[in-house]
C-alpha cells in the first residue's frame, strides 16, 4: 500500500466532517408571540391612606388586587392580557391596566389600556397621548376562575411589529364614609414583580406572528 493510499480515507473523513459542520439554511429566528408570568401572592401595596404621600404599606390580606400569573398573547389579529387574581368579588371595584410599548410609539409614552369592573358592569378604554379610543376591545371577567382578560385590537396599537405590556392592577374604596382613614386610599400590584420591585422587573417582549 502506497502513501496516497493510506491518505486518501483520513482527507475523505475529513472533508465530510468539514461538510458536516455546514447547513446552508440559516437557523430560524425563535419568534416569542406569548408570556405567561406568575406573580407572589400576598404583595399588594397601599398608599394614600396617611398624609404623608409617599408613604406605602403592604397589604397581604388585599385579595381582589392581587394578581398571581399574567399571560400576555400577541396574536395575528388582537392583543389579549388575561390576569389571574387570588380572589375576585363582583361588588369590588378593580381596573387593570397595560401601559404597552410597541415598535409603533417611538418616543412617545406608552398606549394606555384600561379595564374597569365594578358592581357587574365593564368598560375598557384605550387611548395614547392623543386621547383616542378604540371601540373593538372589550374585558370579560369570570369570578369562578378570579380571571380578568382585556382584549386589544392590534389596529388599536398600530399594528405592531412587537410589543411590551407592562400590566398592574389597582383598587380603592368607592362607597367609603367620610372619616374612613382609607377612604383616600389605592391598593395597587404590579405583575412582573413583588412590592416596589415590580416597577424594576422586566417586562416581556413578545412579537407579531
Amino acid at each position: 500500500m502506497s502513501r496516497t493510499d493510506g491518505l486518501l480515507p483520513a482527507a475523505l473523513v475529513a472533508a465530510f466532517v468539514a461538510l458536516a459542520g455546514c447547513s446552508t439554511d440559516p437557523p430560524e429566528r425563535t419568534v416569542v408571540t406569548r408570556s405567561s408570568t406568575s406573580d407572589a401572592s400576598g404583595d399588594v401595596l397601599v398608599g394614600g391612606h396617611s398624609t404623608d404621600p409617599e408613604a406605602v404599606a403592604p397589604a397581604p390580606r388585599n385579595a381582589i388586587t392581587d394578581i398571581v400569573r399574567t399571560t400576555v398573547d400577541h396574536g395575528a389579529d388582537e392583543v389579549t392580557v388575561t390576569a389571574e387574581f387570588r380572589d375576585l368579588r363582583p361588588r369590588q371595584y378593580l381596573d387593570l391596566t397595560a401601559d404597552v410599548t410597541t415598535d409603533r410609539t417611538g418616543s412617545r409614552l406608552p398606549t394606555q389600556a384600561t379595564a374597569l369592573a365594578y358592581r357587574g358592569e365593564t368598560a375598557v378604554d384605550v387611548y395614547d397621548a392623543g386621547g383616542s379610543r378604540c371601540a373593538g376591545a372589550a374585558v370579560d371577567v369570570d369570578f369562578d376562575t378570579n380571571t380578568l382578560t382585556m382584549t386589544l385590537p392590534r389596529s388599536c396599537l398600530g399594528d405592531p411589529q412587537w410589543i411590551e405590556a407592562e400590566v398592574d392592577a389597582a383598587t380603592m374604596r368607592y362607597d367609603a364614609a367620610p372619616d374612613d382613614p382609607f377612604g383616600d386610599a389605592v391598593w395597587e400590584d404590579h405583575a412582573y414583580g413583588t412590592g416596589r420591585a415590580g416597577w424594576d422587573a422586566t417586562v416581556p417582549r413578545l412579537h407579531h406572528p
